[in-house]
C-alpha cells in the first residue's frame, strides 16, 4: 500500500502498450496484459483490440475429454487399477521390434490400461468425435480408430488363455439420443481372445461411472478360453 496507495488503479491497455521493455523483460508483456484483465475481473475472456484482431484462449477439447474419461474410469474400474498410458512412460510399448538389433519402432500410447495386479485386462482410448454414422464413416467408428485399437490389443495382451478387451469411449450426443449401431452391437470380436467395445458416455460423471462400471466388470471377469490348435 505504501507503493500503490490505499486505492490503486488498474492501468489501461493503452498505458501498458506504452511500456518500453528490454530484450530481457519483453517476455513479461503478455503476463502484464493478463494481469490487467484479471485485475479488471475479465480473466481469460476474448478481447478485440483497436486493429480488430481477436485474442482468446485455445483449449484442446480432445485432451479434456481424455482426462474426463480417465477420471470416471478410475472411479468405475474397481477392482482393476488404471494406468494413464499418455503420462506414464512405463505403460508404453513398441509396435515393431527389429530382428537384427532388437530396436523398437512405433510407440503405442493408449489413453488408459486396465490391470489386475500386473496382468493386463484391457485398453481404453478416448475419442472426442461422434460414433453415429456419417458420410465419411458410414458405420460410425472411423477406420483409423479401429486400426489403432487393433494395434494396441496386439501388444497389450491379457495372460494366455483369457480375453483382452479394448474400449473406445465417445461423448454422448444429446441431439442424437439413439444408441449408435457400433455400441448397440458391442462387444465385437477381433479374434477368439480379443474383444472391442464402444461406449458413448454421458457428461454427468455419476452417470458415466455407472455406465462404465458394467463394462469394466466384464473386463475384470476372467473367461477361460480353450487353447487353439
Amino acid at each position: 500500500m505504501a507503493v500503490t496507495g490505499a486505492r490503486p488503479r488498474v492501468p489501461t491497455k493503452a498505458e501498458l502498450d506504452r511500456i518500453r521493455y528490454t530484450p530481457i523483460t519483453a517476455g513479461f508483456a503478455p503476463i502484464a496484459e493478463l494481469s490487467r484483465q484479471i485485475a479488471n475481473r475479465r480473466g481469460l475472456a476474448a478481447d478485440i483490440d483497436a486493429s480488430g484482431e481477436a485474442k482468446g484462449v485455445l483449449l484442446d477439447v480432445a485432451e479434456l475429454w481424455e482426462m474426463y474419461v480417465l477420471s470416471v474410469l478410475r472411479k468405475a474400474a474397481s477392482p482393476l487399477t488404471v494406468t494413464h498410458g499418455t503420462r506414464e512412460k512405463a505403460a508404453t510399448k513398441k509396435l515393431l521390434h527389429s530382428d537384427v538389433s532388437g530396436q523398437g519402432l512405433g510407440t503405442l500410447i493408449p489413453d488408459a490400461i486396465l490391470l489386475s495386479g500386473a496382468a493386463i485386462k484391457g485398453v481404453v482410448d478416448a475419442k472426442y468425435k461422434s460414433l453415429h454414422p456419417s458420410a465419411s464413416s458410414p458405420n460410425g467408428a472411423q477406420r483409423d480408430d479401429l486400426y489403432q485399437m487393433a494395434a494396441y490389443l496386439g501388444r497389450f495382451q491379457a495372460p494366455v488363455g483369457t480375453e483382452t478387451w479394448g474400449l473406445l469411449a465417445y461423448p454422448f450426443d444429446p441431439s442424437k439420443p439413439d444408441t449408435p449401431n457400433a455400441e448397440q452391437n458391442s462387444p465385437w470380436s477381433l479374434d477368439d481372445r480379443k474383444k472391442i467395445g464402444f461406449a458413448t458416455l454421458p457428461h454427468n460423471p455419476a452417470d458415466a461411472v455407472a455406465k462404465l462400471r458394467s463394462l469394466v466388470m466384464r473386463m475384470a471377469t476372467p473367461v477361460a478360453l480353450p487353447a487353439t490348435a
